[in-house]
């Protein structure tokens, strides 16, 4: 099995975010960070938030939000944070299989300019990652950057239009596929095209998907959970034409979590019937999961079915410990819900693909897991997933003081 990622030597504790931000030009580098953790956690906890003006400066997600669209799949900078997240499967026309995952954030250091920025900004900083999972060879490959307002990185508003370097995604006015463009430093990548198979779904109640008690704990949650994907992928020499199925989330926010929330585990499921499902499950600091966690229901129309934590149960289990960090990851967990199209309860198992697929978070210190994962009922596969386990090494709060 291989784990394949460089990483640069800033030590991010000692000199602390905005102080790289401002000494630091651009980085465009594999960083070993786990930027989704880094990014929703420093929004959790004010002592570590990489914004100098809190998020009562910021626009905060409330009930009622009327969307418009195609605008809506864009850039929307009177937030604080903001990420449009893709993770697929694919397969070559020799079915060999692949995962892959994609992540563009936007991360505001004030709600305006104060002034006209010059070549090198710093209002805005804009990270995002890559990894591909080759599973006939067991081996797992990321790359992650940061880049600062005004070079080679943008979220447009108006419509989706993101990219980082030589990494982009764009939606095509035209007939609304997607183009994505990615790469794992010299080692491979991928150009696919993504045409929905289904309309994007909003998850939560009145255009809010709660996360906390707090009124600024809460995003708006815009989700295509079927895209049909088709392009090249490049591999060890190889290049491979391939199929599949992607999942994309674009979350907009200026604040996410509780402070007693150490970390998360969160799935989605792209079943063979032509549903979805999509679950996280927020960890309390004193144990347990906390109320404001959710399991959703996607019918093929659309139909969204919430469902609470007392309405259905999470099991962790299949515990792996990383040999790189120490952490271990509970990445075989299963669920029991009710099913509101058969009425039946169904207890649904998560397998991965392979154990060693962990963002090792060298730099930060704030290591995940998130991998390509099987998803198999009564012994029959059903589906394919994408599961992601965060803060197990110490929880967030903890590494990221």
């Amino acid at each position: 099995m291989q784990n394949q990622a460089n990483s640069i030597g800033y030590n991010f504790h000692s000199i602390g975010y905005n102080a790289l931000i401002r000494a630091v030009s651009p980085i465009s580098a594999p960083l070993h960070l786990c930027v989704r953790l880094l990014v929703i956690a420093a929004l959790t906890y004010p002592a570590i938030a990489p914004c100098q003006d809190g998020p009562k400066d910021f626009a905060i997600a409330r009930p009622g939000k009327v969307y418009a669209f195609p605008a809506g799949h864009g850039s929307h900078p009177d937030y604080k944070i903001e990420w449009w997240y893709l993770t697929g499967h694919l397969f070559s026309e020799t079915q060999r299989r692949f995962g892959f995952e994609a992540t563009f954030f936007r991360l505001a250091q004030r709600p305006e300019p104060t002034e006209p920025e010059g070549a090198f900004g710093d209002s805005q900083i804009y990270m995002a990652h890559m990894a591909i999972t080759d599973v006939q060879q067991q081996a797992f490959y990321h790359e992650e950057r940061f880049n600062r307002e005004g070079w080679n990185a943008y979220a447009r508003v108006g419509d989706l239009d993101v990219r980082n370097g030589n990494w982009s995604l764009v939606r095509n006015a035209g007939d609304g596929t997607l183009q994505l463009e990615g790469s794992i430093q010299s080692k491979g990548g991928f150009s696919l095209n993504l045409n929905p198979a289904k309309e994007h779904v909003i998850f939560g109640e009145n255009g809010v998907s709660k996360k906390g008690r707090a009124e600024s704990a809460a995003s708006h949650y815009i989700t295509w959970t079927r895209l049909l994907a088709q392009g090249t992928l490049q591999l060890g020499g190889e290049t491979f034409q391939v199929k599949g199925t992607t999942w994309m989330d674009h979350e907009i926010s200026s604040s996410q979590l509780d402070e007693d929330q150490t970390g998360w585990d969160w799935v989605s499921i792209q079943f063979e019937d032509g549903r979805e499902l999509m679950a996280y499950m927020l960890r309390l600091r004193q144990g347990g999961y906390s109320p404001y966690s959710k399991l959703v229901w996607i019918e093929k129309d659309g139909t969204l079915t919430h469902l609470t934590p007392d309405q259905f149960s999470w099991h962790p289990g299949g515990d792996w410990t990383s040999p790189d960090t120490g952490a271990t990851y509970p990445i075989s967990p299963h669920f029991t819900a009710h099913d509101p199209l058969t009425g039946q309860d169904r207890t649904i198992h998560i397998h991965p693909l392979m154990p060693e697929q962990e963002m090792t978070g060298k730099l930060a210190g704030v290591p995940y897991w998130e991998g390509a994962c099987d998803v198999v009922e009564k012994g029959k596969t059903i589906g394919r997933a994408y599961l992601e386990l965060a803060g197990y090494v110490d929880g967030l709060t903890d590494q990221l003081k």
